[in-house]
């Protein structure tokens, strides 16, 4: 029994060394639902739940920077944050970022062209876009044909509200993205009874990856990321993080 306060003196030294010592992960979050929003000041989404657990396995604390695609991209490439979820992997962004392997995500859902309904504007075939002004994210990449095109105009925007508001106001003729990506923003004033969705779409399943830079100390962890990673897809987690979100988007 004398030995009994010594440990617990031990055990409470450890415990707040253990905790002073956990390294920071700087996670640069790509604001929208389902991914990632504010709410009651917190931070709520599948990549704050995916990216939290996976930092804390290997006792990592998490650190959110909200921003627009592009900039989390660029922050993750020049090493100003340290990871970032739902990106596709090609070979100009390994030169800057470390890819965890497997992919975590597989998105099956088709890209969509929204246009506005009162406008009437027919899209049936990739020919049709040569003639519209289309909306898109900074720093996204959506399929080769489209995003390597010279006759198709296309306006950069930062954000999903932003490509909302511009067709609203018919700045554009249409944007392309995944149809339940906009429908996060259905508390905007009645866009799914103002928007229309085109025929034509790309149906082609996308991997979605885990990235961290090659210019944060956080390389390091490449190996016991990629393992926590494999065990947190092998037993359903993410599977039920996804599905559980998905579930709360239809009611």
């Amino acid at each position: 029994m004398k030995c009994l306060p010594r440990l617990l003196v031990f055990l409470l030294f450890y415990s707040a060394w253990a905790l002073a010592d956990k390294k920071e992960i700087k996670i640069a979050t790509v604001q929208g639902l389902p991914f990632s929003e504010v709410v009651d000041n917190e931070f709520v989404g599948t990549s704050i739940e995916i990216s939290t657990l996976l930092a804390e396995s290997i006792n990592l604390k998490p650190t959110f920077i909200h921003c627009p695609f592009a900039r989390c991209l660029s922050m993750v490439q020049q090493g100003e944050a340290d990871m970032i979820l739902s990106v596709k992997k090609l070979p100009e962004r390994e030169v800057d970022l470390i890819f965890l392997h497997p992919a975590y995500m597989t998105q099956r859902e088709p890209l969509r062209f929204f246009t506005l309904a009162s406008r009437e504007i027919s899209i049936t075939s990739f020919d049709d876009l040569n003639k519209l002004i289309v909306g898109t994210l900074r720093g996204a990449r959506y399929f080769d044909a489209f995003d390597k095109s010279n006759s198709i105009t296309k306006v950069e925007l930062t954000s999903h509200k932003q490509l909302i508001q511009m067709l609203l106001h018919g700045r554009i003729d249409a944007f392309i993205d995944r149809e339940n990506s906009i429908l996060a923003f259905s508390f905007l004033a009645d866009i799914q009874e103002k928007f229309a969705l085109a025929d034509y779409q790309y149906d082609v399943a996308l991997n979605a990856y885990i990235a961290i830079s090659k210019h944060s100390k956080i390389k390091d962890y490449e190996e016991p990321l990629s393992k926590e990673l494999q065990k947190l897809i092998a037993n359903g987690t993410i599977n039920n993080i996804l599905m559980k979100t998905a579930s709360q988007r239809k009611k």
